[in-house]
């Protein structure tokens, strides 16, 4: 293994929180670029390809076991310390907001979250395919963090003047997307302000602990739709739309992965203890 990525999901499995593995003891690091040592047949790649790949535990560690369908080469302009975490969020972005949400150009898309490794994913990649972008954040830090990464407002769902200042922007429409990385009251609170007819809410993850509960009703009376989003593709089609897509983005300029840190894997502890204190963008540890 030459790197790893550091995320939520690692944290919450070592804490015993996480719904997808078993409980600790248990290997952390679900995303990771490596060099192909052994590989079974079919596997994609020969010995010596440098790849990406994720599996949902075993990343830190000196070898690691990736499926096959989870491996694809590292994208021309990526550092090793961008690509770690690409496919979890930039791949999530692109398939969220253009495949399962269909979003346009000229919507209005809220990041619930937008600080986060995902969220700040989905804020550029939203930006690249012409929407306006509203994000959250709990402080000033991250709100200017979500500033970088071009949103056009940053809100606390919280701040009473929220509704308010995203009702302006809107014309009081509301919001056409939502991506919610975060759930618990911030997904209600997020649902308050949608578009009246029409709009679409992504549950991407649950940062806060607490995964989003939609309310059946609400959907029904106000009609839009709740739909799940994974890191998968659902066909060689939409794979082959998103690693294009995203593959021109970067080649343009629209999209630049921010890494937020870098540790040794010597480090490991502190680099899980800073993770667990400030989630802003994306968080690396390298074994070589």
């Amino acid at each position: 293994m030459l790197a790893a990525s550091l995320a939520l999901p690692d944290l919450m499995m070592l804490r015993g929180e996480y719904p997808l593995v078993p409980a600790p003891p248990v290997t952390p690091g679900q995303e990771v670029v490596g060099i192909v040592e052994q590989a079974t047949d079919g596997f994609p790649y020969a010995p010596g390809t440098q790849v990406v790949g994720g599996a949902l535990t075993g990343g830190l560690a000196e070898f690691a076991l990736v499926p096959g369908w989870s491996a694809m080469p590292v994208m021309d302009g990526l550092s090793i310390e961008q690509a770690v975490g690409f496919v979890g969020s930039f791949h999530v972005a692109h398939i969220g907001l253009h495949h399962r949400a269909g979003m346009r150009a000229g919507e209005v898309l809220l990041v619930v979250g937008g600080a986060g490794r995902t969220g700040s994913a989905a804020i550029q990649v939203g930006k690249a395919l012409g929407a306006t972008v509203i994000a959250t954040a709990r402080t000033q830090a991250k709100a200017r963090f979500c500033e970088e990464q071009g949103a056009d407002l940053v809100v606390d769902l919280a701040d009473p003047t929220a509704a308010a200042a995203i009702a302006e922007l809107t014309g009081g429409r509301g919001v056409d997307v939502v991506y919610d990385t975060v759930g618990g009251d911030a997904y209600t609170q997020a649902t308050t302000v949608l578009a009246r007819s029409g709009a679409r809410v992504l549950i991407v993850g649950f940062a806060s602990g607490t995964p989003a509960r939609p309310d059946g009703q609400d959907l029904l009376s106000r009609d839009y739709a709740v739909i799940g989003t994974l890191s998968s593709f659902r066909d060689d089609a939409e794979r082959t739309d998103t690693l294009e897509a995203l593959a021109a983005m970067l080649a343009t300029g629209r999209i630049d992965p921010p890494v937020h840190a870098v540790h040794a894997f010597t480090d490991v502890p502190e680099a899980m203890a800073r993770r667990a204190a400030d989630a802003s963008g994306q968080t690396v540890v390298t074994l070589t």
